[in-house]
């Protein structure tokens, strides 16, 4: 988020930018994205819209950018029974996708065998919503590639250099402490994922963001359920699974765990997947797809994911004059990293976007309610 925000601040004014980083590029949560490029979800349009032009901004990303980034189209299919809330949900979806002409399908039961033969009893489901044109990238080229693009653009791009606190005179930003010494600025955009209530909490700026561990795996399937399945498998999350599943570069799977609801330091966490998830989920990756159970395991690893109660974006002006929030992107953020810089580049320059309806990522909403919106829906 933060080098996209640099990029389009770099793209659409003439501001001097300078983006701090205190490790490398993408080397926080970004680098552990499942990276899914996808359009569905549900009812809530605000972010259909959010998603569709991020996504055809990433599958142009050399052409707005001059910078390469791996992109795989790969639909996303949501199964569905009726009278039931995921079947709502799915239904929702296709409906909103519909009125936004975005490419979606519905297939009712008896066609789901066919285009979904590797999944067991899938006809057990009353119809599949496809997102017809969904994919997924990968985390570290698109940041790599937004921060190689605003260096060329001017922006300073300074990493392994932690911010270690806003400096405010007279409720006004003033500039950056950092480890390394102070840059003088009179606007500070914080993209600082699970460590930003950290540097909220100095301004006296409240952030309520959690940070939950979550655990990937990368299969190896059999070369016998490749030949047959060339796409490997739809990216899908089944109804009421707190995990989902994708194809990975070079014909592996990668299945992830999905708002587990550990909680932990961002700075101090087991980044090897525990051995009881390991055999759960490959565990119920061999019940739903069984040509699976004799799959190897290619990699394993551990990201974080910086979660807000009701799972919505922040994104907002709030504490001294001149200090802004982009933040609490709740494991579905990357698909949207695009219209995020350019949103907060709006906000920087004209107090407000007509992007979308920025008021519902506004802070403020935890004011009334620590719930914010409610009760999150979870997919992927």
């Amino acid at each position: 988020m933060g080098t996209s925000i640099a990029f389009f601040l770099s793209a659409q004014t003439d501001l001097d930018v300078t983006l701090v980083e205190k490790d490398g590029i993408a080397t926080g949560s970004t680098g552990d994205s499942s990276a899914i490029l996808r359009h569905h979800y549900g009812d809530q349009t605000i972010y259909s819209k959010m998603a569709w032009w991020s996504h055809q901004f990433y599958r142009n990303f050399n052409e707005e950018t001059g910078e390469v980034i791996a992109h795989i189209d790969n639909p996303l299919v949501r199964f569905g029974r009726e009278n039931t809330d995921p079947g709502n949900y799915a239904k929702a979806g296709y409906e909103t996708l519909q009125s936004l002409n975005i490419p979606v399908t519905k297939h009712e039961s008896e066609k789901l065998p066919d285009r979904y033969s590797m999944i067991a009893d899938v006809e057990s489901f009353d119809f599949g919503i496809s997102d017809d044109a969904a994919g997924y990238s990968d985390g570290s080229d698109a940041a790599n590639g937004f921060a190689r693009a605003a260096q060329q653009n001017g922006v300073t791009v300074v990493t392994g250099v932690g911010a270690e606190t806003i400096k405010v005179e007279e409720d006004s930003i003033v500039g950056v402490k950092t480890e390394e010494g102070d840059i003088e600025c009179d606007t500070v955009v914080v993209a600082a994922g699970s460590w930003t209530p950290r540097l909220g909490e100095k301004l006296g700026v409240d952030i309520p963001i959690t940070t939950t561990r979550e655990q990937i795996l990368i299969l190896d399937p059999p070369e016998a359920y490749k030949a047959k399945y060339p796409s490997l498998v739809p990216t899908t999350a089944l109804p009421g699974g707190n995990w989902y599943i994708r194809p990975d570069f070079g014909d592996g799977i990668l299945v992830a765990t999905h708002h587990t609801d550990e909680e932990v330091n961002p700075d101090h966490y087991d980044g090897n997947p525990d051995e009881e998830i390991i055999l759960e989920l490959t565990e119920q990756i061999s019940n739903m797809i069984p040509e699976l159970k004799e799959a190897g395991l290619r990699g394993k690893y551990c990201g974080v994911y910086s979660t807000t109660p009701d799972h919505d974006f922040i994104l907002d002006q709030a504490g001294p004059e001149g200090c802004y929030f982009a933040c609490g992107f709740s494991g579905h953020g990357f698909k949207h990293g695009p219209a995020i810089g350019k949103i907060m580049t709006d906000l920087v320059v004209e107090g407000t976007t007509d992007m979308v309806d920025v008021d519902f990522f506004s802070l403020d909403r935890f004011e009334g309610s620590p719930h914010g919106h409610g009760k999150a829906v979870d997919d992927v």
